[in-house]
């Protein structure tokens, strides 16, 4: 708190959620580098003494002590819900892939893990569901034109987002989880608290993997749905399955060429190339009719009956 003058009259609290008490500034004590205060308390048992006291301790002017309480118990409200280690790291990784900071954003003071949001159109468009109706599922208050949401107004903003938009997410768990398997077959470099360089073992590695890696990795699925992380799983067991089938594909092509098919095998490579499968030719391309002097005139030759002569 700023322009603190002898004299002034201010809120102290000793505490976040302790009543507000009414104090007047006696003295400025600016021996050290941050001012201490001494306090005169004006009402109720303590009026009359002094303690000299934090500046962290006045929340702001006397008059504004109404409006400063009712904040206060809003941001209370908000403690009931306790989120565990493995949801906050689960939101935190969401948070970085889908929701941009300048739309919404963890915060951790007063309350932990609480969320604002700071555009409620552009959230909309993100997790499918508006500030307004996340205030009806979940603690929360409006505050300087943000909504600010309790932890477990924050958990489920994590969920719908890894409904609307799985793929950035799965794809994520996926890099992680190549990257455990790394580490559980060959370790992981590390450095010591003296700045010892060392290898980890694998058995350890396999040992954080079950108690940080896997929960998380099962949660950020069950978030993005059943049906999305089969699809994911499918559509990369296909592409794995062509990748095999294109190595097969190649050593029969080297041993057709070595036994003297090589203009068969010229034929085959240029018509499998030219009619690839791809996400793009596979798409239904809706065109225009044709006019009808765009139609190809096809031609069709029969045999002439004997009778005419020939």
């Amino acid at each position: 708190m700023d322009d603190i003058a002898v004299g002034d009259e201010l809120i102290y609290r000793v505490r976040e959620y302790a009543s507000s008490e009414r104090v007047r500034i006696a003295e400025i004590d600016n021996r050290k580098k941050t001012p201490r205060y001494v306090v005169e308390f004006l009402d109720g048992e303590k009026k009359g003494t002094r303690e000299n006291i934090p500046g962290s301790r006045l929340r702001g002017r006397w008059t504004d002590v109404d409006r400063y309480d009712a904040l206060m118990a809003h941001w209370k409200s908000l403690e009931g819900y306790e989120l565990s280690d493995i949801e906050e790291y689960a939101i935190e990784r969401v948070f970085i892939l889908l929701i941009p900071k300048e739309i919404a954003e963890p915060e951790w003071s007063p309350v932990h893990w609480t969320t604002r949001i700071h555009n409620s159109t552009g959230l909309e468009k993100l997790i499918g569901v508006s500030a307004e109706d996340m205030l009806a599922q979940a603690p929360g208050f409006k505050l300087e034109g943000d909504t600010i949401l309790s932890p477990y107004g924050t958990l489920r903003v994590a969920q719908y987002a890894c409904r609307v938009n799985p793929i950035p997410v799965l794809d994520w768990v996926e890099q992680e989880e190549k990257e455990y398997q790394e580490k559980c077959r060959k370790g992981s470099p590390a450095v010591t608290l003296d700045n010892k360089p060392y290898t980890t073992s694998p058995d350890w590695e396999y040992e954080r993997y079950l108690e940080d890696g896997r929960p998380l990795h099962e949660l950020l699925r069950a978030w993005c749905g059943q049906r999305a992380v089969t699809l994911m799983e499918r559509a990369e067991a296909a592409e794995a399955e062509v990748h095999r089938l294109n190595i097969l594909i190649e050593e029969l092509f080297n041993q057709m060429k070595k036994n003297g098919f090589e203009q068969a095998v010229e034929y085959i490579e240029q018509s499998y190339v030219k009619e690839r499968i791809t996400a793009y030719n596979y798409r239904t391309i809706v065109e225009r009719p044709l006019d009808p002097s765009e139609r190809p005139v096809l031609v069709e030759y029969r045999r002439a009956p004997r009778w005419w002569g020939y």
